[in-house]
């Protein structure tokens, strides 16, 4: 079961978007969603959604995860990615469905394994708008997955990360264009694993010309 925080925008107008937060390992949907309230002046009347993971953390009791990580082996994430994927697409149809948006009017923004979920959606639903990711990692999905999305990424990284490698970041954008998906990067230099006041105007600038967007 997937649920967590949600915030309305207070931006006149019927609501047109909708923003999920994907927190990283250990922590919560609460970590995250505390950025609506820095970008929805940039967006149209957005609804924010900060789930939580569907499993408690196996080592922060505290916090959740969306699955768990023996080790960062490919074939461990690749294993709970596969698992994560339909539990994530039923919950984000339901959030479509229940504002009668389409996968047009969504963006993802992840964070560390949030960010490597995030990337994995865009194969399960190919026509989300966009996704940005913070100091996560792209694995590839297998080729029956190969959907080809149409959704714009940006990936912000620090190159100061001693968790997830700053050098995943030129990875995952080489991986995103030899599978033709439009991606930009950015890098907060001096920055370690975490989000500073650059890459959160960066990503709301990244969102606004993706939502508003003719």
């Amino acid at each position: 079961m997937i649920s967590g925080s949600k915030i309305i925008s207070t931006t006149p107008g019927s609501l047109s978007k909708i923003v999920v937060f994907l927190h990283g390992y250990g922590a919560s949907g609460d970590d995250l969603i505390g950025l609506s309230n820095l970008w929805q002046h940039l967006l149209p009347p957005t609804v924010f959604v900060a789930p939580n993971g569907p499993e408690p953390c196996d080592t922060n009791i505290f916090g959740y995860q969306w699955f768990g990580l023996p080790d960062l082996s490919p074939t461990n994430m690749r294993l709970g990615l596969d698992r994560i994927r339909p539990v994530l697409l039923n919950y984000l149809g339901s959030l479509l469905n229940e504002y009668q948006m389409s996968p047009q009017d969504l963006a993802l923004v992840g964070f560390s394994q949030g960010a490597i979920v995030a990337l994995e959606m865009m194969f399960a639903m190919p026509t989300i708008n966009c996704v940005l990711g913070y100091s996560g990692a792209f694995f590839p999905p297998p080729s029956s997955l190969h959907s080809s999305p149409s959704t714009k990424v940006m990936l912000i990284h620090g190159n100061m990360d001693t968790v997830v490698p700053y050098l995943a970041l030129f990875q995952s954008q080489t991986q995103l264009r030899t599978l033709d998906i439009k991606t930009e990067i950015h890098t907060c230099h001096g920055i370690g694993h975490t989000i500073n006041d650059v890459g959160i105007e960066v990503g709301g600038q990244f969102l606004s010309r993706n939502f508003n967007s003719k």
